[in-house]
């Protein structure tokens, strides 16, 4: 703080002092005795040369602190003045040091340039005199050798390829064929392929009489209550029960062997016992559902699903009946699927679902789009398990690899030994019929039906038939096929031209 400043301050407060005083001695002359004015002023000269000598005081002190704080303040800004120039010092060394640097690399560039310009002089001389000695242009022989470098790299490229794929194929083949074998062995079952019989034995002849009763009543309820056929020939003790409906005909046979055991056949006992067996047929497909399920290790399946796998129990394929079937699939699939790393459980359900069709059936439709159909109903935001069950006939292409596990199971199951029944002759003629469809057109040099008839393999004449031909013939031949012939799922058919080029090293 400036000492003026602080005098100026001191004599204004003297001042007020002094006109204190006086108002002060003015009030107490009103009340008695008043001071003379010369007392006053001396007095109050005498405070003020105390205050003054003060402020003085107070002001050398402060002069001082101030002198201090000044020569402090020099000390400081002589010391950052010294690093400063200490700083600029060193940035001059250092700048110094940069532009030898610098001098020295750009004579090493120039130098470097110097090389490169004599290197390229060395190099074209040479290229002149190659291009002198093997009569080639710079161009030419660039060409050439790559040219040479291509062919070498694809030939061995396809060398390469060609081991690979040998190598993989013949690893894959045996992995492959140990899953399947383990596979089947650890599902492998002993039966033998189910029928299903519409035969009904009767004790003697004149039991057909009774069945039949006044004006044929009795046969004619019986037939109207379950929706069968009831044929009865010439045999003596035996009637037979007609129906494409293998449930109906199972409520029918149950029913006609009670009726024949009781001996009572009227219309109202006819009803009754039917009536009394389609309940029991229907607590014998939730039961066999409900097992096939628990067998299976799936839960919480809706319960119409479940009543749908208890009617495999009344239908069979090929003779097979799907029961055996489905859960043989599921067992294959299931083991298929941990061993090549696909999920097991929605592999498993698949396996369970795939036949839902056969028991559903719907016009113009195949088994497996219909068992798709339920899938997508009932296990909605599923389509791995769709398309693993739509895609097990070969028509729907599989989008993952639950459905390749499904199609191998399914095949393995219906492929063994003794699991389905069909009449030789009938599948004679069908393998028959497939190849003489093919054989009859021009060009074709032979043609098998394989994979149990799944399958043509038709080989042409190359001479004969051209690329674009190959894909019209097996248009042609397929179309034939699905106009001509009836069959199980799908046959795809394959036809191959290939040509051979034949050459001796001598």
């Amino acid at each position: 703080m400036d000492p003026l400043t602080v005098i100026l301050g001191l004599l204004l407060l003297v001042a007020s002092a002094v006109a204190g005083y006086f108002f002060l001695q003015s009030k107490n002359t009103e009340g008695g005795t008043r001071l003379s004015e010369l007392e006053a002023i001396e007095k109050a000269s005498n405070l003020a040369k105390e205050k003054i000598i003060e402020a003085e005081k107070k002001a050398s002190e402060i002069e001082k602190d101030a002198q201090n704080a000044s020569e402090n303040l020099r000390k400081q800004l002589a010391e950052q003045e010294k690093v400063v120039t200490e700083r600029e010092k060193k940035l001059i060394d250092r700048s110094k040091n940069l532009d030898e640097r610098f001098d020295s690399l750009e004579s090493k560039e120039k130098e470097i340039q110097d090389r490169k310009e004599e290197i390229k002089k060395i190099q074209d001389e040479l290229g002149t005199k190659l291009e002198e000695i093997a009569k080639l242009s710079k161009e030419e022989a660039e060409k050439e050798l790559k040219k040479k470098v291509e062919k070498e790299l694809q030939d061995w490229t396809a060398s390469k390829i060609r081991e690979s794929e040998k190598q993989i194929q013949e690893s894959a083949e045996e992995k492959a064929q140990k899953i399947v074998m383990e596979a089947m062995q650890q599902s492998a079952v002993d039966y033998v392929a189910d029928t299903t019989t519409t035969t009904i034995d009767i004790q003697d002849e004149s039991m057909k009489s009774r069945i039949i009763g006044k004006s044929g009543r009795n046969v004619r309820a019986f037939e109207r209550i379950t929706g069968v056929d009831v044929i009865i020939d010439e045999s003596p003790t035996e009637i037979t029960i007609s129906c494409f409906d293998p449930i109906r005909r199972e409520v029918a046979a149950i029913a006609m062997n009670k009726l024949v055991s009781t001996g009572k056949i009227n219309p109202a006992a006819i009803e009754e016992t039917i009536d009394k067996v389609k309940k029991d047929i229907l607590k014998e497909i939730k039961k066999t559902g409900e097992d096939m399920a628990y067998e299976a290790g799936i839960n919480d399946l809706p319960d119409e699903v479940i009543m749908m796998l208890g009617r495999f129990k009344y239908r069979f394929s090929y003779g097979q009946n799907l029961v055996k079937h489905t859960l043989e699939v599921v067992k294959l699939g299931e083991y298929i699927a941990k061993e090549i790393g696909a999920d097991p459980e929605i592999s498993k359900l698949a396996c369970l679902l795939h036949d839902l069709g056969k028991v559903m059936p719907q016009e113009g439709k195949q088994h497996h789009h219909i068992s798709a159909e339920i899938a997508r109903k009932y296990f909605k935001d599923n389509e791995r398990l769709a398309n693993a069950i739509e895609a097990h006939h070969f028509d729907i292409d599989s989008k993952f690899i639950e459905a390749e596990v499904v199609r191998i199971a399914d095949a393995i199951s219906g492929a063994r030994p003794g699991a389905r029944k069909d009449s030789y002759e009938d599948y004679v003629k069908r393998i028959r019929a497939l190849e003489d469809i093919a054989n009859k057109h021009e060009g074709v040099k032979e043609a098998y039906a394989i994979r149990a008839g799944r399958e043509v393999r038709v080989i042409v004449k190359p001479e004969s038939v051209d690329d674009n031909g190959t894909k019209v013939m097996a248009h042609d031949i397929a179309k034939e096929i699905e106009e001509s012939q009836s069959y199980p799922g799908v046959i795809k058919v394959n036809v191959i031209r290939e040509v051979r080029a034949t050459e001796e090293a001598k």
